[in-house]
């Protein structure tokens, strides 16, 4: 454990947890430890009136870490962001999930859902077979980049790509698509210079050394060089206005650039302190008959990007990495959310989330804060953080109930012998208080 503490310390909590703390070898040694406190409590016979300390100390023990597997196996934690005068029933989960759905046009099935680790390290394996009537997919973890992005390097025999630049919670996402082929980004279907397009597809091509657009449905687009606001039209290929903010499937979207001999690679950043929860990425090999494909998914904990979107012997592939949607069996209404902070500074003091509880005829209300946690139905809501605009709030959320309320039974044992062996007669306390009189 000492060793787990250095590796989330260095790396991160997912690294620590991976390799220590979720590994097969910890829960081992756990049970071992288990088996070990029972075997002593037979040895040693400490079912007698005289060794009831020592019996309390094992058997605290031994809860705790029932306490834990329940935890480990039934327990999570989530994340919920409500924004002032919304309500909301849906959280994200703080695992990593790898997510994948197939379909051949008649079936339609969530084949995938499990959570997955990933190490800084290495030693990550993740090896996954779907059976779709009598096709099949192998999919195996070809390689893991933690605090992934993109970047074009000049190469003479390169490419032509597609810059595209999309903002999500304030945050730039720079995307390169090559020409003649067609990718999904966070659910907006682009077509560069490729005739293999579907209807929704937006479609970029090249017309009289021009470069040009087809959108399926009209489109609004700010230019930031001319500060005008103008609009694609519908299935028609309109030059394309490079520098402009459009609104795609309510998200942002800007055609930044179109550059030449370049080649795509996805580097590792480097640590920074100021970015918290960098976006790592995966890449999975996914082969199907004699299809074979290379997928990037980008994600981690905390991010619940869109689906990717993909076609492998004639199988329609979506995977998604990061987080995955849980929902509540009720909504959470933000009436309203406070934020104070020290005088004469910018720095918050503290926050406060007004919140009603929305359940078929019943509403309850509740008010959220720091050190003020609320308990409904075995959740339990913190307050965690704020929308940085300050227009709403984010709620750590609990579900362990039971995994809780056993492990406070250990401590509670573990306490009292504690508070035991002072007083026993019998007792290491109890014999040097004899020696003294």
């Amino acid at each position: 454990m000492a060793i787990a503490t250095f590796l989330e310390n260095d790396y991160n909590t997912e690294t620590a947890k991976a390799l220590v703390y979720h590994a097969k070898w910890f829960e081992i040694l756990l049970l071992l430890l288990v088996i070990n406190f029972i075997g002593n409590i037979t040895k040693y016979n400490l079912f007698s009136v005289q060794k009831a300390p020592i019996l309390l100390f094992h058997l605290a023990f031994i809860i705790i870490i029932l306490g834990a597997g329940i935890t480990r196996y039934r327990g999570y934690e989530a994340l919920i962001t409500i924004k002032e005068g919304e309500s909301n029933d849906r959280m994200i989960s703080i695992d990593n999930y790898l997510q994948v759905i197939a379909g051949n046009g008649t079936i339609n099935k969530n084949h995938i859902s499990k959570p997955i680790l990933m190490s800084e390290l290495g030693f990550n394996n993740i090896t996954e077979s779907i059976d779709l009537e009598e096709k099949k997919i192998e999919l195996k973890l070809k390689k893991y980049i933690p605090r992934a992005k993109y970047e074009l390097k000049d190469t003479i025999s390169g490419h032509t790509y597609l810059h595209i630049v999309i903002a999500e919670n304030e945050n730039r996402k720079d995307f390169y698509i090559q020409e003649g082929t067609r990718e999904t980004i966070y659910g907006i279907s682009i077509a560069f210079n490729t005739q293999n397009k579907l209807k929704t597809d937006i479609l970029v091509t090249k017309k009289k050394e021009i470069w040009h657009a087809s959108f399926p449905e009209v489109t609004d687009y700010f230019s930031m060089l001319t500060n005008k606001i103008d609009s694609y039209p519908k299935d028609q290929l309109t030059p394309i206005q490079f520098k402009a903010l459009s609104q795609i499937n309510n998200t942002p979207v800007v055609f930044n650039e179109i550059v030449e001999n370049k080649v795509r690679i996805i580097v590792s950043k480097e640590k920074n302190s100021k970015i918290k929860n960098p976006e790592a990425a995966i890449i999975i090999s996914a082969t199907s008959g004699a299809d074979h494909k290379e997928i990037t998914l980008f994600g981690g904990p905390g991010y619940m990007n869109p689906f990717n979107t993909f076609f492998i012997n004639g199988i329609h592939l979506k995977l998604r990495y990061g987080a995955k949607p849980i929902k509540l069996p009720f909504s959470i209404f933000l009436k309203d959310f406070k934020l104070e902070r020290y005088p004469g500074s910018n720095s918050p003091s503290a926050f406060y989330s007004d919140i009603e509880i929305q359940e078929k005829n019943k509403l309850l209300n509740y008010s959220i804060f720091m050190n003020n946690v609320l308990n409904y139905k075995g959740y339990r809501f913190f307050q965690s953080a704020y929308l940085p605009d300050e227009s709403g709030t984010i709620l750590s959320v609990n579900r362990d109930y039971w995994g809780t309320f056993i492990t406070y039974i250990g401590y509670s044992l573990l306490a009292f012998g504690m508070l035991l062996s002072l007083f026993w007669k019998n007792s290491h306390f109890g014999l040097t208080l004899k020696l003294l009189r």
